[in-house]
């Protein structure tokens, strides 16, 4: 979890919020130094999510901030998945600026589909990402298939910046889960799907930005922050309100993106 050690976090009025945030959550982790380990509540939750320390609205809101929506105009400056997503022309954007809820549901979305596809010997959908299916069946390998999944979402090729790397992150935890759901034998349904995606960008995101306060952590700290982080990720992923879908990628990545948005009207803004 995490993609760059040198990276130090987002600036402006978001990463602080992010910063400030993720320290209060820090500190009331069950190893923390700042309380006994009780979970805070923030008043939105079931009697299932007492034993998680929840991520404090404030880190929320400044997350939410830094995912850049879909334009007002339902168009986007973003190209597909995997490409620099900063800003054209200065070629001088600070590491985690060019971030967007839609790239990264993109990401998340067609890797998704792309598993379902392979689970369900849906050759068609495979070739429409430039996949074979007999090949991926003759590999035997449900790593290296994830792997190819990842590069045709992807590309094969890195450009080294922070929000490709998050892309790709998010795009083969995805992959695997739904492999790896399939093998087990477990009902996949678009629902799922998407409170995954939208858990595991959170996650992502969120550990890179949490990556500098945890160098003045102790080990201990940084040993639970990632089960944590995760399970505080899938509890805000439980919040958002979803609309229909379905197993293409266009369909996952639209209610990937509107549950994003759903969160906003609840956490922009939280001080």
């Amino acid at each position: 979890m995490g993609t760059s050690g040198a990276y130090t976090g987002a600036g402006g009025k978001a990463g602080k919020d992010i910063s400030n945030g993720l320290n209060d959550w820090l500190d009331s982790l069950p190893d923390g130094s700042g309380s006994d380990g009780d979970t805070p509540s923030n008043g939105e939750t079931g009697a299932e999510d007492e034993s998680v320390t929840q991520l404090p609205p404030q880190a929320v809101s400044g997350l939410l901030s830094l995912l850049r929506p879909r334009s007002a105009g339902g168009g986007s400056s973003d190209g597909p998945a995997g490409g620099s997503g900063g800003s054209r022309g200065t070629g001088r954007t600070r590491a985690g600026s060019g971030r967007s809820s839609q790239r990264l549901a993109s990401a998340g979305a067609r890797a998704a589909a792309g598993a379902l596809a392979y689970i369900r010997g849906d050759a068609e959908q495979l070739a429409g990402l430039g996949l074979d299916y007999g090949e991926l069946r003759a590999l035997d390998d449900g790593f290296e298939v994830a792997r190819r999944i990842v590069d045709a979402v992807c590309g094969k090729q890195s450009n080294g910046r922070l929000e490709e790397a998050e892309e790709r992150y998010v795009a083969a935890t995805v992959a695997d889960w739904v492999l790896a759901q399939g093998a087990d034998g477990e009902p996949l349904d678009a629902d799922d799907i998407v409170r995954y995606v939208i858990a595991t960008i959170v996650t992502e995101v969120l550990s890179s930005e949490l990556g500098e306060a945890l160098r003045s952590r102790p080990d201990e700290v940084a040993d639970v922050a990632e089960d944590e982080l995760r399970a505080a990720a899938s509890v805000l992923a439980n919040k958002a309100k979803l609309s229909s879908s379905g197993p293409s990628a266009e369909e996952l990545a639209a209610a990937i993106e509107q549950g994003i948005e759903s969160l906003r009207p609840i956490y922009v803004g939280a001080s």
